[in-house]
């Protein structure tokens, strides 16, 4: 009998998520029934959203965790290690709703069997191929901001997993692109791991001004990870007909109940601007083309995303508090 160890929420947070707002626990699992396997979970996607089904609300997006029941939800990749499946074998990689925990039992019609290689590796469909980061970052930027030749195009959170790939596919797009992020260390991640042509400290104040000095001519493209005052000063620096891409607004998520709008949203019917926000679900059918576009750009090398791995199911908590603290670069993964 296979045992498993878990976090669960303990309690919910108040504002910042912190590690004693979790708790491991382990359990035995039962043997596997008609159509199910066994899973070993190798690696799980540390991402935004799991802050949302944290709290209590009936309208997040995502839904909402129960406190001290099941594992705390987080996408992941999982090895086979038994299966009653004829649609999945033993060593198989699967992408799915592993959960924060070190092995979990699925039928095997809720996963998806990944193809590897030694250029895009399992863990990549939680990263630069997958449907949380590079899919999210290719509908935002590609689709929703129709980034063009010549555009100026400003991303936030540009340091995290989605920010890292937007900027690099505003560049492919033939884009002049400006990363914001905070402190200087990952200002110069930005512009020599990730190609950003010039980059925005945020802690270092008057982001407002730091854009008007490097877009004198106006933003074309943002695509907002943040929201609040970075928003806002993206917006009183935006040219005419820019395009605005609302992807998240993490600044938000501690405090859902109070979230804060922009105050300069005007500036959008000023400068004829558009404002569009997503959900890459919606993308769905154009999975596949997307997929194979950054597949093809990885094997080219003109994109790459580099990962931060913390090891031990027992730090995800830690990773949480990490994750929504900026204590990272380019995508948070744990290795359970």
């Amino acid at each position: 009998m296979t045992q498993n160890r878990k976090i669960i929420l303990k309690q919910r947070p108040q504002g910042e998520p912190k590690v004693s707002d979790f708790e491991l626990v382990e359990e035995a699992l039962p043997e596997l029934k008609e159509d199910e396997v066994l899973l070993k979970v190798e690696h799980l996607s540390i991402d935004a959203f799991i802050r949302t089904m944290l709290d209590a609300r009936d309208d997040s997006l995502h839904g909402s965790m129960e406190v001290g029941k099941e594992p705390v939800m987080a996408l992941g990749i999982g090895r086979v290690v038994q299966s009653r499946s004829d649609a999945l074998n033993q060593g198989d990689a699967v992408f799915g709703p592993m959960g924060a925990q070190t092995h979990v039992i699925w039928p095997a019609g809720m996963l998806r069997k990944l193809e590897e290689s030694e250029e895009i590796p399992a863990r990549s469909y939680l990263g630069v191929i997958g449907m949380t980061t590079g899919l999210t970052a290719y509908a935002g930027m590609l689709n929703c901001g129709k980034v063009q030749e010549g555009d100026t195009v400003v991303v936030s959170a540009a340091a995290g997993a989605v920010g890292s790939v937007a900027c690099q596919l505003a560049k492919i797009a033939g884009g002049r692109v400006i990363g914001i992020a905070g402190g200087p260390d990952k200002c110069k991640f930005l512009k020599e791991e990730i190609g950003c042509d010039e980059a925005v400290d945020y802690k270092a104040g008057d982001v407002n001004g730091q854009l008007k000095a490097l877009c004198p001519d106006g933003i074309n493209v943002f695509f907002d990870n943040v929201g609040g005052d970075i928003l806002d000063a993206a917006l009183d620096n935006l040219a005419q007909f820019a395009r605005v891409v609302i992807c998240g607004a993490i600044s938000q998520y501690n405090d859902m109940e109070h979230v804060t709008g922009p105050r300069l949203y005007l500036r959008i019917p000023e400068r004829n601007a558009s404002m569009i926000g997503f959900t890459v679900d919606k993308h769905a059918e154009q999975f596949p083309k997307m997929e194979a576009d950054i597949a093809g750009w990885i094997k080219s090398g003109q994109l790459k995303l580099p990962e931060q791995i913390e090891e031990g199911i027992d730090n995800f908590p830690e990773a949480i508090v990490k994750l929504m603290t900026g204590g990272h670069k380019g995508k948070l993964l744990l290795a359970p």
